[in-house]
């Protein structure tokens, strides 16, 4: 059982305008500029101290920018931008899909700095460090890293300073949310994604994971697990995915899969003990899934305070 306590008001305050102080402005400095030596998954790269005209190769590197406070130039795009950056991107020139860009229009961007990740885009590395220096992270954020990633782009982009201010402010918002919630341990957590009865479930191990587990829910047994990020379950394997809230990752974009609508009404959603007692939260696949970088993880912690409103539940009785 647990209780919600009263909000920290001025402390969301505070830590919004900090972030905010983190955020403002982008480069434009026009003095000469020097070179450094950036160690990365790839090597070693030479990188200007402050690069002025960026390119990012995935959603991460692109919402790692604009937290702090830089636009890039260009970026890849598969539909529509990400719903939660809104107007961030607009007058960002897209240089192809995700995982792959279209090295000619990277390269009639004049980039003088590429990031991007080593899982998606080595194949291309020496064509990209043909063009720019390229600077890629090890991962893509997929799994539980995006805070590493997040400081080796802010390093690339000559921000390591706002990035631990940043970093620090999501600890902030962490501990304000530990303390709203009495013993988040306490609570057990699934995160879903159907698609024509199939079901991905989102572990320990994944980028939603990996914050929930810093504020310290606990995970269903399934889930329970940072081998993969993901695991495909039948729909029948109904008890594996029960919880005491039940975060359903939804896209309008992909065809097929279900809303909160369709979930709470399909029968055999519907014998679950989370559906029966109203504790499903619709969330975004753009920041559950696609985001895996700061702007994501501090949406994440959001909407986990937004599903959790003390008026929509007061008192949870764990099943056993």
């Amino acid at each position: 059982m647990f209780n919600l306590h009263c909000r920290n008001v001025m402390g969301w305050l505070a830590v919004g305008t900090l972030l905010a102080g983190c955020q403002s402005g982008s480069v434009v400095s026009s003095a000469p500029d020097s070179n450094r030596t950036l160690e990365h998954a790839m090597g070693r790269s030479q990188v200007l101290m402050t690069p002025q005209r960026v390119v990012v190769l995935d959603t991460a590197p692109l919402d790692a920018a604009l937290a702090l406070g830089i636009k890039p130039a260009g970026t890849v795009l598969s539909g529509k931008p990400p719903d939660y950056l809104g107007d961030q991107v607009d007058g960002i020139e897209t240089v192809g899909e995700t995982n792959q860009p279209n090295l000619e229009t990277v390269s009639k961007i004049r980039p003088d700095l590429i990031l991007g990740s080593k899982i998606s885009h080595e194949k291309i590395y020496r064509q990209l460090s043909q063009i720019a220096p390229t600077v890629l992270t090890e991962g893509s954020g997929r799994e539980d890293d995006w805070q590493e990633n997040f400081q080796l782009y802010a390093e690339a982009l000559g921000r390591s300073e706002q990035a631990k201010q940043l970093l620090e402010v999501y600890r902030q918002k962490v501990q304000q949310l530990q303390a709203i919630i009495d013993q988040p341990q306490a609570l057990e957590i699934s995160v879903l994604i159907i698609s024509n009865d199939v079901v991905r479930a989102y572990t320990t191990g994944s980028f939603s994971g990996s914050i929930l587990q810093d504020i310290g829910f606990s995970r269903t047994p399934v889930q329970d697990d940072d081998e993969g990020y993901a695991l495909q379950l039948s729909p029948e394997a109904l008890d594996a995915m029960d919880g005491d809230y039940i975060f359903l990752i939804y896209s309008t974009s992909r065809p097929g899969r279900l809303s909160k609508a369709d979930f709470i009404t399909h029968p055999l959603w519907s014998q679950l003990e989370a559906v029966q007692q109203d504790r499903v939260c619709q969330v975004s696949s753009h920041v559950w899934i696609s985001g895996r970088n700061f702007l994501a993880a501090n949406q994440i912690l959001t909407d986990i305070e937004t599903c959790l409103e003390p008026g929509d539940v007061e008192t949870v009785e764990r099943v056993e």
